[in-house]
């Protein structure tokens, strides 16, 4: 007994003693009796990297080459197969892993990646892989057949250090982007063919979240739009790895949750204010948030456009508080069906603004707008 405290003393900590004594207890079964007990010990430590530095996520570069270190998980995505340049099919998973000096993600390929079933968010790991570049200027650890991962209970809890990004200091290109917002607007689940060739289909949703510093449009895609149905305004909600780009529509950058992000409700309370845009001070070829009262109102008319899909749209009149400046808006979509009357108080986020007739100002609401009774 007296030796295997000796080699558990070389984990200097990376796992508790009774794992230790379990994961030996597994190699001896594994060995079909062919080794005992002490020299199970050693292969156990060897693969928990025993007698090597105690490696930090903020310390693992591409030059680091195989690393081993002991880590907690912060999000699991499902397994994803592809087919290599030799025709062969590949399959691979990926876990955001953290320490108290930062995250990281690692890949799982293969047979490796069917582990991602038996890990949970909150565990801790051991995990041996190779270093390497990774998205956008990062580094990842890739986990092959010559790698380990292993869940441990560690002699301390992993308190992990998550860099939570402003909403107004996120720009296009960045990944394993983690932001805290409140809900702002939640879209419908919208259905789409895709383009691969495979006749699948895909879903895509929206939300729209704030934080003190700004907004932003967050894009959740395929199984990640059922959390959809569980969002309200005003919910709190915290997004991990994520990233950004610019969007088609408006260059406008959004946080895009794919198969590696995670997206949950929250119990922190995020300020947001939205900032109102006087009716007097709207400029042409801009996106603003306006209050303004109905002063008119037209019919409801039906336009086929030119891809041959038919839009409803209404045209309303809004004034502000003076009387002075009155526009007209152009409620598109669902955004026609409202029902309004003369004299209600209605906020619009997010509409646009362009040349109207006789060159004056005219907002749209569309899609990606939201328009509410005060």
């Amino acid at each position: 007994m007296d030796e295997i405290l000796n080699i558990y003393e070389r984990l200097d900590g990376r796992t508790t003693l009774d794992d230790f004594k379990a994961k030996i207890d597994e190699k001896v079964a594994t060995m079909g009796g062919l080794c005992d007990e002490a020299t199970a010990a050693l292969l156990v430590a060897q693969e928990l990297g025993a007698d090597a530095p105690v490696t930090k996520i903020k310390d693992i570069t591409p030059d680091n080459s195989n690393v081993s270190f002991t880590c907690r998980v912060v999000s699991v995505s499902d397994v994803r197969e592809f087919s290599r340049s030799d025709g062969s099919a590949g399959r691979v998973a990926n876990i955001a892993v953290g320490d108290e000096t930062g995250t990281i993600r690692v890949s799982l390929w293969d047979e490796l990646a069917d582990l991602v079933s038996e890990i949970e968010v909150g565990e801790h790991l051991q995990i041996g892989g190779y270093a390497k570049d990774g998205y956008a200027g990062t580094t990842e650890v890739s986990v092959g057949r010559t790698g380990h991962i292993d869940v441990i209970e560690p002699s301390q809890e992993i308190e992990i250090s998550v860099k939570s990004h402003p909403i107004a200091d996120l720009c296009a290109g960045m990944v394993d982007v983690n932001v805290a917002g409140q809900v702002l607007n939640v879209s419908d689940v919208r259905t789409f063919a895709r383009r691969d060739g495979s006749n699948s289909t895909g879903s895509v949703g929206n939300i729209t979240i704030g934080d003190e510093t700004g907004k932003i449009r967050v894009t959740l895609w395929d199984d990640k739009t059922k959390m959809l149905g569980a969002l309200n305004v005003g919910d709190s909600i915290k997004i991990t790895g994520g990233y950004t780009r610019e969007n088609n529509y408006d260059s406008a950058i959004e946080i895009q949750i794919g198969d590696q992000g995670t997206i949950e409700k929250s119990d922190e309370t995020v300020d947001y204010t939205e900032d109102i845009t006087p009716l007097s001070d709207i400029g042409i070829d801009e996106t603003c948030t306006v209050v303004g009262y109905v002063t008119g109102l037209d019919e409801t008319r039906e336009i086929t456009r030119s891809d041959g899909k038919v839009s409803r749209v209404t045209n309303i009149y809004i004034s502000d508080e003076t009387g002075k400046t009155r526009l007209r808006v152009a409620l598109w979509g669902e955004h026609a069906d409202m029902s309004l009357d003369i004299g209600d108080k209605i906020q619009i986020i997010d509409c646009y603004a362009k040349s109207g007739w006789k060159g004056g100002i005219e907002l749209g609401a569309g899609w990606k707008s939201s328009v509410r009774v005060i």
